[in-house]
């Protein structure tokens, strides 16, 4: 089973409607597809300049704890829509997400309010121990398509950004290498590590400031790879 990205509402916007808006903006018609739990599952093709892979969106109407363990185990991020007014459900998500390491990404999508500052990233970060990007969407319901579309650009950029656990680069056949080789990549693939773990837990960092540390990290692990793909 290709990689999940679980998508979940405690609000009024339906998970449906947020896994039709992540289609419309990647301009690729809803294709439905099976699951071992007899949820809705659509096939999500996903190009970067690197790899084209495919991951599956799965809109689930419940709350994550009640999400079947097949589908939690195969799930590699998670969308969730708040209301700005009630962020109560984060109270919830720790546990969950403690058993299922193998989540690496997430984003939390809510609308715009000019009476509430809403949660800031540090006090998401504090109360989930987990990294969450969030994302305002626009909450004119009389806006053009177009700008509905724009919203879920960020998340789109999200999902091109991840290394999906199926992704395969460069080819299935390469020549031996020696135990001084390996353990020379092991170390550069460990300090990766290292450094993508710190990118993650630095909250000091602002929305721009993070992106941007992100795009250079991505340049680095690109650089690595096609080095690797040249050998």
């Amino acid at each position: 089973m290709d990689p999940v990205v679980l998508v979940l509402s405690y609000g009024a916007t339906p998970p449906m409607e947020i896994v039709e808006n992540i289609f419309s903006e990647v301009d690729q018609p809803k294709e439905a597809t099976s699951t071992e739990c007899s949820l809705n599952c659509y096939r999500c093709i996903i190009k970067t300049k690197y790899y084209n892979t495919s991951i599956n969106l799965v809109p689930f109407s419940g709350k994550l704890e009640s999400v079947p363990e097949k589908i939690l185990q195969a799930t590699e991020a998670l969308i969730i829509y708040f209301d700005s007014k009630d962020s109560s459900f984060i109270e919830t998500i720790p546990k969950t997400l403690a058993k299922n390491e193998q989540i690496q990404l997430g984003f939390l999508l809510t609308s715009s309010t000019s009476e509430e500052r809403g949660l800031s990233f540090g006090e998401i970060k504090e109360r989930t121990n987990f990294f969450f990007d969030i994302i305002t969407l626009k909450s004119n319901v009389e806006s053009d398509s177009d700008e509905t579309e724009r919203d879920y650009e960020e998340v789109v950029e999200g999902l091109k950004n991840v290394v999906w656990s199926n992704v395969k680069f460069g080819s299935e056949h390469k020549e031996d290498i020696s135990s001084d080789e390996l353990d020379s990549q092991l170390k550069d693939f460990e300090n990766l590590l290292l450094t993508a773990q710190s990118l993650r837990n630095d909250t000091s960092l602002t929305r721009e400031q993070f992106l941007d540390r992100a795009e250079q990290f991505a340049g680095i692990v690109s650089s690595i790879l096609n080095d690797n793909d040249s050998e």
